[in-house]
């Protein structure tokens, strides 16, 4: 740092004796009438510029030495092994390509889980067990990846085959499918959409036989009736694996703006933060702690966003395909800022991940529910259809409060229980806010700004919960030391330019 007299002497040298050059020009180039007026100037700065220096060296003596002014802590706990980043993320693949490879070994359905069962165990310990202290911003990425990966896992080896008897083993076509899922929409190719359409057909007629055997008297349906979801072309598809077709394709570079606005977003949000001391965040009141929060909500939606576009980009680059928007998950996703209600906020914002929630945590306990508590004969009617509405959705919020813990004691070794009551409270809203939309929605009309206004007051207030471990450890932070802005910031402070 300059001191304080060299730097007013810097100051003086460099914007104080150009500008009196300019007015002493400026006096001399002036006819005579005018003269008075351009020397009052030239003694209106030189009074004034002693206070501006004194107000610039104020500024620049306030500013931080470096950022983040509160670094996110990456000290492993006393139980975690530290170890390079690029070993920590080999062991990743290690684990996760290998529960994904195995999906195309022909084996039988007990010798498949058996042998799953330790690589399973392996992602589950990894980031408890292990960190890499280099980079918090890569910790935390690598304990969602673990975690995405795990779930999705566990459901295709032991869930979906209890649910529904599936062996866990897919053709190359199919695995393709399986591993793209959370960033693209891969088309069906003919022969999936054959399978698909006699595995529909199945259902509709297992579904009939279940309800003829509930109505002794009534007809028995033929093999011919109408299925519930049909193409055009006659062909039989489920809902979450039928492909509309986008019917104007655009170049990658129609989208590359929006890779740019991205980046600057990422870059932009996480330098600003950076200046933000922990202790201050801490003791800020309501509105200005929910500004910081909204900064690090949207942070995050930029950040998944802009994931997307790049391998969006790349494919297209690569494969020299056309972009169709309906094939990418997140080119038509809407902002979760302008939902309605908590029930239309959690479906944007789940967008991403949707059908790992809807699979390991909606489908199981809706089975279960069906088959051991709703399904019975003597169970009211109006009874089971609410529990199944209620007992599923609960069941995905308590799943994502869980694998936000998870997250939360392998980074930071956080006191369990926060992000699981967020998720709870979040469940029982998104379940009432169906419950009113069908029943006083329809008869009153709600303005859509007060709806969302609503949303946000109740999101803000209740996200103090998910929030607080996040704050403590200066998680905020977390993206910080990958901002191109940040790293220039700390160039020129630590080359004394200012």
């Amino acid at each position: 740092m300059l001191s304080r007299t060299s730097t007013e002497r810097y100051i003086y040298k460099m914007s104080l004796f150009p500008i009196s050059s300019y007015f002493t020009h400026l006096h001399t180039s002036t006819p005579f009438l005018l003269r008075p007026t351009s020397i009052h100037i030239m003694e209106a700065y030189r009074s004034l510029a002693p206070h501006l220096i004194l107000k610039y060296n104020h500024f620049f003596d306030t500013l931080p030495a470096s950022l983040p002014v509160s670094p996110c802590p990456t000290s492993p706990s006393s139980y975690q092994i530290p170890i390079p980043a690029p070993i920590y993320f080999s062991l990743f693949f290690i684990f996760g390509g290998g529960l994904y490879l195995f999906l195309l070994v022909p084996f039988a359905l007990r010798t498949k889980q058996l042998l799953a069962a330790p690589l399973v165990a392996g992602l589950f310990l990894l980031p408890l067990v292990l960190a890499t202290p280099d980079s918090p911003g890569l910790q935390i990425l690598h304990l969602s990846a673990c975690g995405c990966v795990l779930m999705r896992t566990v459901d295709l080896y032991y869930v979906t085959p209890w649910r529904t008897g599936k062996e866990p083993t897919l053709n190359f076509e199919d695995w393709w499918v399986e591993a793209w899922k959370p960033f693209r929409k891969v088309p069906l190719t003919q022969t999936q959409l054959e399978r698909q359409e006699a595995r529909t057909s199945i259902q509709v007629r297992e579904k009939n036989k279940d309800v003829t055997e509930d109505k002794p008297n009534a007809t028995t349906p033929t093999q011919d009736s109408t299925p519930l979801h049909q193409k055009p072309s006659g062909k039989f598809v489920t809902p979450a694996e039928s492909q509309r077709t986008d019917p104007n394709p655009l170049h990658w570079s129609a989208y590359l703006p929006r890779w740019i606005f991205y980046a600057m977003l990422m870059d932009i949000v996480p330098f600003c933060l950076s200046f933000l001391p922990k202790e201050r965040v801490l003791s800020l009141s309501w509105l200005p702690r929910s500004l910081v929060t909204i900064a690090v909500s949207a942070s995050i939606i930029y950040y998944i966003s802009l994931v997307n576009y790049t391998l969006m980009i790349l494919w297209a680059t690569i494969t020299g395909d056309l972009v169709r928007n309906t094939e990418w998950t997140l080119v038509r996703h809407y902002f979760p800022g302008f939902a309605t209600s908590p029930a239309e906020f959690w479906r944007q914002w789940h967008h991403l991940f949707q059908y790992i929630w809807v699979d390991l945590g909606f489908k199981p306990t809706h089975y279960l529910l069906c088959k051991y508590v709703t399904g019975r004969k003597e169970m009211p009617k109006g009874v089971a259809q609410a529990l199944e509405m209620i007992v599923p959705v609960m069941g995905v919020f308590l799943m994502s409060g869980l694998m936000h813990e998870y997250m939360i004691v392998g980074m930071w070794h956080e006191q369990f229980g926060y992000m699981t009551a967020f998720f709870l409270i979040h469940g029982v809203a998104t379940i009432l806010s169906k419950v009113l939309q069908q029943s006083v929605g329809q008869r009153v009309q709600v303005p859509r700004v007060v709806l969302i206004a609503m949303t946000w007051v109740f999101n803000l207030t209740t996200v103090g919960l998910f929030m607080t471990p996040v704050y403590r450890n200066a998680g905020y932070n977390l993206a910080a030391n990958h901002s191109v802005l940040l790293h220039a910031y700390n160039f020129l402070r630590a080359n004394e330019v200012f």
